[in-house]
């Protein structure tokens, strides 16, 4: 095979050999770790020697250090060169000879050129470094890496080749061996030959995590601490494996992948000495993903499978299935197990197969405490999939004189809650609580069910309370995916009735398990998202949430909340065609479960739609059936959520009564004091009483709130009432105010309307209001754009401009982009040098 990516070396050597031919000989020491192709080069350094016309001597080192140089140095014609391999071996006698050779090697037409593994004893070389010309092969590069894999695989590399050959770290000799059936055979050979009386360590080491400890190590090799340290030391001087911090690791990914292939039967082993070792649970689990079942290892399981159950793993399945298939129908230990099973295969998301498992649990005797962990499972199930139906049947069997096991019990007021009977979820969370106490599962539970009592009767902060208490028992006493997920959710809608920037950071945190869990979690989530992203003017995000939750299958229940979302977003855009259409898909949907907390947005979207197009009376009906209680489960949440929508319209159609009304509830309701409920109370108080100053006063708590929507309705409701008092003047600033907050969210709708209400009112917009801008230059760029240009020129990227205006990355691309047409520029570059702050 030819020498790949060593050209250097070999131009070295080459040179020294040009020096040969004139007199001038010397001593080259190529020192390398194991695999680097030493060999190959010497091999190659001597074949070119003998081509130019130089004799070469070869000198061999016996596994016993001896050599032709043990006896002194032979009498060698010159000129000539002298290849040595292996010098790491040679014994001391060859050494001093060539001590003493390299000295005369100035004055002699001759060239010793002597290869060894860089890490083995250097001290022993140190001399011979300092005479002669040190040169250290490094590990192949990308271009050396790929022209060697193509010549090994005889043309283009499979995937599969190129992901081993990324686990060879450069290593030449690793990478012949990547098209090699027998490679893990090989790869092992190679590595025992090399580490010698310590490659069981090495193979220890292989079978641990990426990273073990000394600690560990000595555990599992019934090693004591000071000879793991020494055998480490010499593997690391052959360059197999690395230490840092007190942590060992193999140096090369595919030498521990392939050591791990041809060490499996070890792995029991292991996963013994590092449960007596009192390793965490879920690393004894890591060895036994695949080992052999034994007594030993369902004994094990049978005490740490609940634990396991929780964080399911591919390792977590595949050990629970073979156990529960291992162990007799009589073994005790068998109904934990397929208990934990079933949990687990919840846990990952595979409904179907987790509702098998624990059917089949049931069918065979098992204790009440399984038993009761079984129906959990089934009941859970039932939930995930919005069937609240479901889960009572399966709750019921273990009622007892009208009463359910404390976990039953939290999972039957769950139920009722997606059923939307609030009493039932009040009696069963009653009925659960004095056993929260003794129990951090159910007193998880029930911190969740009364959090989310707190959040319809709009207890912002008294629901936040109860979710902090149950973060802090998830993190120190319990853990329950079902349950976090339902606190993240929870979490999440409570930061955005409070308008919090944080809530868009607990979706984000809630994502991945909604997405593994599956069922009607994802169409949650995608819906908490698209309304936190709404709220704070990121409405391409909003509809992209809304995009990907219709894509799914199945909405459970959410796609006319989410039609709603969306309709309310083109109404801002000025899109009445669309919202309509969007409108018209919502009716053709039903809600259920959850989504039902959310039906005043599609009832809201349709009386705003109604409102814009002068339906005042059917506007008005629509606002008075939220307000009689008539949509929704909760006629306060409804109420209190869409407040803003449904007093500016009462108010637009001339029903004060009706607002007040609403106002009054919304005072009831409101006991939170974050900014954006107070800011919402006041709003609403303002459009009833006309108070321009109180309108104001809102925008302001809006806009320091992070949403500049509500700040722009709130501004822009001002500029009507002060029109209407005959202050134009108060009346246009407050305008170019609420305009400027519209244009950053992009809501031409929302402008336009604004523009033509207030000139309605008599007021002009001239030369002192919203002004005709021309078409090109930086006179051209809304109040919007010359806010991004002016971030743009002071070299902040997309998403940081996006962070600090409160607006979604991809409003600030198409600003962006916008800003470059009219400009005619081509890049952002010449934003930066040609920036025009206005006057």
């Amino acid at each position: 095979m030819a020498v790949v990516g060593r050209d250097g070396s070999l131009e070295l050597l080459a040179a020294a050999m040009v020096r040969v031919r004139a007199g001038r000989g010397g001593l080259v020491m190529v020192r390398a770790d194991p695999g680097f192709g030493v060999t190959t080069l010497l091999d190659a350094h001597q074949a070119a020697a003998q081509s130019a016309g130089l004799r070469t001597y070869r000198v061999p080192v016996l596994q016993s250090g001896l050599t032709t140089l043990s006896a002194g140095v032979p009498p060698w014609s010159e000129p000539a060169v002298v290849v040595i391999d292996d010098l790491h071996r040679a014994d001391d006698p060859t050494l001093l000879a060539l001590h003493l050779l390299a000295e005369e090697l100035p004055g002699r037409a001759l060239l010793v050129v002597a290869g060894r593994y860089r890490g083995v004893t250097p001290a022993r070389f140190a001399r011979l470094d300092r005479v002669g010309l040190g040169h250290d092969l490094p590990r192949l590069d990308e271009d050396a890496v790929e022209a060697l894999l193509v010549e090994v695989c005889g043309g283009e590399p499979t995937e599969r080749q190129r992901e081993l050959a990324a686990g060879a770290g450069g290593n030449p000799w690793l990478l012949t061996r990547v098209a090699d059936p027998d490679r893990a055979a090989a790869v092992t050979t190679w590595a025992a030959e090399l580490a010698g009386a310590d490659g069981v360590l090495l193979r220890w080491t292989a079978l641990l995590a990426e990273a073990a400890s000394v600690d560990t190590l000595a555990a599992v090799s019934g090693t004591a601490p000071q000879d793991v340290l020494a055998g480490v030391g010499r593997l690391s001087a052959l360059g197999l494996v690395d230490q840092d911090a007190g942590l060992v690791r193999l140096r090369y990914p595919l030498l521990r992948r392939d050591l791990a292939v041809t060490s499996a039967g070890l792995r029991v082993s292991v996963a013994r000495r590092l449960a007596e070792y009192g390793a965490a649970a879920d690393t004894v689990l890591g060895q036994l993903a695949g080992a052999a079942m034994d007594a030993w290892t369902t004994k094990w399981l049978s005490r740490h499978a609940d634990r396991l159950a929780t964080r399911p793993t591919p390792e977590v399945l595949d050990v629970l299935s073979r156990a529960a298939a291992w162990l007799s129908p009589g073994d005790v230990r068998q109904p934990a197990i397929r208990a934990a099973l079933a949990e687990a295969l919840l846990w990952s998301g595979q409904l179907p197969q987790a509702r098998r498992a624990a059917t089949a649990g049931l069918a065979a005797p098992a204790p009440t405490p399984v038993r009761w962990r079984l129906r959990a499972v089934l009941a859970i199930t039932a939930l995930t999939k919005i069937d609240p139906a479901g889960a009572f049947a399966a709750l019921e069997p273990e009622r007892v004189d009208g009463h359910l096991p404390a976990r039953l019990a939290v999972l039957h007021a769950h139920a009722c809650m997606q059923a939307g009977d609030l009493a039932g979820m009040e009696q069963f969370t009653a009925q659960a609580g004095p056993a929260a106490a003794e129990d951090p599962l159910v007193a998880l539970g029930v911190l969740n069910l009364r959090a989310l009592s707190r959040m319809l009767a709009q207890d912002l902060a008294g629901a936040m309370e109860l979710l902090d208490q149950a973060e802090a028992l998830l993190e120190v006493a319990a853990y329950d995916p079902w349950e976090w997920l339902a606190a993240r959710m929870l979490r999440a809608a409570v930061q955005d009735l409070r308008f919090e920037a944080a809530a868009w950071e607990t979706v984000e945190q809630a994502r991945p398990v909604a997405l593994t869990l599956g069922g009607g979690w994802p169409a949650w989530l995608h819906t908490v998202a698209a309304l936190i992203a709404y709220n704070t003017g990121r409405w391409d995000q909003a509809m992209a949430e809304i995009d990907a939750a219709m894509a799914m299958p199945d909405q459970y229940g959410m796609a006319r909340a989410l039609h709603g979302i969306a309709a309310l977003i083109l109404l801002h855009r000025g899109d009445a065609c669309a919202a309509r259409a969007r409108l018209e898909l919502a009716e053709r949907t039903v809600s259920r479960g959850i989504a039902m907390f959310y039906e005043q947005l599609i009832v809201t979207a349709r009386a705003a739609l109604a409102d814009l197009e002068g339906q005042a009376r059917h506007a008005v009906e629509l606002v008075r059936s939220v307000a009689d209680g008539a949509v929704g489960f909760h006629r306060g949440h409804a109420v209190s959520t869409a407040g803003g929508w449904l007093v500016r319209i009462a108010v637009n159609s001339g029903d004060r009564e009706l607002a007040r009304r609403i106002v009054e509830e919304i005072r009831y309701r409101t006991t939170d004091t974050s900014r954006g409920q107070r800011g919402s109370l006041m709003f609403c108080q303002g459009m009833v009483d006309g108070d321009a100053e109180l309108l104001l006063a809102a925008a302001h708590q809006f806009a320091d709130a992070g949403s500049p929507l509500a700040a722009a309705f709130a501004g822009d409701h001002a500029a009507l009432v002060l029109a209407a008092a005959g202050r134009p003047e108060d009346a246009r600033s407050a305008h170019r105010v609420a305009a400027s907050r519209f244009e950053l969210v992009a809501a031409a709708g929302d402008i336009d309307r604004a523009a033509a209400a207030l000139r309605a009112h008599g007021v002009r917009l001239g030369a002192t209001g919203i002004r005709r801008r021309p078409k090109h230059g930086w006179a051209s760029l809304t109040d919007a754009e010359c806010r991004v240009a002016a971030l743009v020129a002071q070299g902040l990227a997309d998403r940081e401009i996006a962070a600090r205006l409160v607006v979604s990355v991809r409003t600030v691309h198409t600003h962006v982009s916008r800003i470059l047409a009219k400009l005619g520029y081509s890049s952002r570059v010449e934003i930066v040098l040609g920036f025009q702050p206005r006057g």
